[in-house]
Formats: C-alpha cells, structure tokens, sequence
C-alpha cells in the first residue's frame, strides 16, 4: 500500500535528519516481540520528534502499559514508514471484549485521555489515512476514545461513528484578573474558608510528591478518596484497574507526579498528573466526600496551579468533562480553553449491527 506524502527523514546513527521528498509511505504491523522491541528503540525516536505528543504517548507509560497487559491481549504496533525510516506511528491492543467479538483499542486505554499517533509525520493526512486504514483491516472493531478533534486522526475518524467529549485547558498563570466579578468573588470566599481553618488552629499541608516512594504512597491515599466519593457507584472505583495503574507508575515517576491537600491529618485532596516539558495533565482527581462543604478539590487545584507557574509551567490540562454534576462548572471557574475530544468506533463488518 502507497500513499503520497510531502516529505521525507533519513536515520543515521539512530539519529533522524531531513532529506529530500519522498512520495511513498507504506505501514507494517508488528506483534509480539518486535512490536515490544519498537517501544524500546523506534518508539522513542518519534516521540522526541514530535512536540505535539502528550506524556500519555512517552515510551516509558506505554512500555509499562504493554508489560501489564492480559494474556488473552495482543499488542501491535502500526509504523508508517517510507523507504529510509519510520514516520509516524500508533500502538494497539487487540483482545475479545466482554461480548465475545474482536476489538482494536490504543495502548493504555481507556487511562489516556488523549490518544494520538506519534511522529514526525504523523499529522499528515495521508498518513494518518494509511494507518487508519491498516486498523480497519484488522478484522475487529475498532474503538479510538479521547482522540483530539483537531488532529488529523481526529478529523478522519470523524467519519465513523462517534461521540464528542469537550476537555478543559488552564493557561497558566491562570488569569484571575480577567474573570468575572462573581467568579472572583467564589475564589475569594473560598480562600477566607481555607484562611480562617489556618487561623482557627488546624493544619492545611500542600505537597507535591517528588519520588517513586512518595507517588506511590500518596497513590495509594488517593485511591482510598476515589472509592469513598464514588462508593455508590454499581461498580467500585480504582479496583483491577487501580492496581495495573499502580505497577504503570512504579515505572513512571519521572513524568507523573501527585498533588495532595491535607487537613490535619487527613488527606482531603489528591490529584495525579502526568507532564512533558512545560504542559502538565491532570489525570485522575479525588476528593474527600466528607469536606465537600470546604471545597477541596478547588483548595488543591488554587495551590497547584500556583506552584506550576512558579516552575515555570505554561498550561495545566483538566482533561475530560464528564456529565457528573458541577464538573463543568468547576473547571470553568478557572478561565479555561475548551477543545473536544472523539470516541469513535468503526464496527467489522461495517454494517454489522448488535
């Protein structure tokens, strides 16, 4: 398979340079121990090269991702690559869902929340045409959530069937100025809430965790506040999952940290993050049901969007809106700007119907 493409990289020396257009690209799939291999060495390559990419693509997340998945799980890796090296790339998992049919999912879904193909190369239409392509001839379902709307993924896979999520983006500093005069307002009122606990003889502790040690403590503090805000949920929170999660960050803690707030003794907040260079993303939230009245989630996220722009970050990423009451809300309060997301599913066959 062909497909025009404006130009084109040579590797010399596990180093990759411009050279001269190449009309062709084509895509190999791997599995088993070459598709592990790439993640090693070819992966890390078009992650360095591609600025656009998020921490949800660096090698090591999906590498630990990789290593955690079931047997019955089959990782492939999708390379779009000319005749002198690879240009863009997309890994996959494919497994039998609950249903008993086939299904092709990326790699360290559904904890990514922005899944994008990697590479030089790999907001090319073409390219990303070629390897949307490979998926749907893989004989299974194809299930892409959380792929960034204005990406040239998300533009072509706008064509299948698909639902729109819309995520929140804080600039940091964030602009308090600029909000309205009721949205300053409800921050000040929640500061004097957060003051007058300090004044009043308790103890409020902001930490952000600095080691593997401390990420993996405060992990496990933070799935309790997950299960205890969401217990009334049919199913419990953070449980198989949780633990894959858990042995994904014992091998992540130089892009993931975890922001924590306590009262006294007790934890009341926590939120973990992964970053790259100057972004940081929020990735999953918690909050102690029983201090809800406090506003904890806000007190935590006032104080680490403070020290974010001190460390020279540009942005926090909020990620998903979901329908949970007050969720918009919450993050509207901080000026944010707003993107979308797709979920989209091409069924195999394609008019096949359940």
């Amino acid at each position: 398979m062909t497909r025009p493409r404006p130009g084109a990289l040579i590797a010399r020396d596990d180093e990759i340079t411009a050279a001269p257009p190449n009309p062709l690209v084509s895509v190999r799939v791997m599995d088993g121990e070459a598709a592990r291999a790439f993640l090693d060495t070819g992966w890390p390559l078009l992650f360095e090269l591609d600025q656009r990419a998020t921490p949800y693509q660096s090698p090591r997340w999906l590498a630990a991702h990789a290593d955690c998945l079931p047997p019955t799980a089959e990782l492939l890796l999708l390379v779009a690559e000319d005749a002198t090296a690879p240009r863009a790339a997309l890994a996959v998992v494919r497994d039998h869902t609950a249903g008993g049919w086939m299904q092709v999912t990326p790699l360290s879904a559904p904890t990514a929340e922005y899944v994008r193909i990697v590479g030089p190369d790999a907001e090319q239409p073409t390219v990303t045409a070629a390897l949307a392509e490979a998926l749907t001839r893989m004989d299974a379902d194809v299930m892409l959530p959380d792929v960034p709307a204005t990406s040239a993924l998300g533009r072509h896979v706008s064509q299948w069937q698909h639902a729109v999520t819309r995520c929140a983006r804080i600039e940091l500093p964030v602009p308090y100025a600029a909000m309205s005069r009721s949205t300053r307002r409800d921050h000040r009122r929640r500061q004097r809430d957060w003051d007058a606990l300090a004044t009043g003889g308790q103890t409020v502790t902001y930490h952000r965790t600095r080691t593997a040690a401390e990420l993996l403590d405060a992990y496990a503090m933070l799935a309790h506040l997950h299960q205890r805000r969401w217990r009334d949920r049919p199913e419990p929170a953070l449980t198989s999952a949780g633990e894959r999660l858990r042995a994904v960050l014992e091998r992540c803690a130089d892009i993931a940290f975890i922001a924590t707030l306590a009262l006294d003794d007790d934890m009341v907040a926590a939120q973990l993050c992964l970053h790259r260079g100057r972004h940081v993303y929020s990735m999953l939230p918690a909050m102690d049901p029983a201090h809800q009245d406090l506003s904890p989630g806000h007190a935590l996220l006032r104080r680490l969007t403070d020290e974010l722009t001190t460390a020279g970050y540009v942005s926090l990423d909020l990620g998903r809106t979901t329908c949970a009451p007050g969720q918009a809300a919450y993050k509207a309060a901080y000026a944010p700007v707003w993107s979308e997301t797709l979920t989209a599913r091409r069924t195999f066959p394609p008019d096949l119907t359940r």
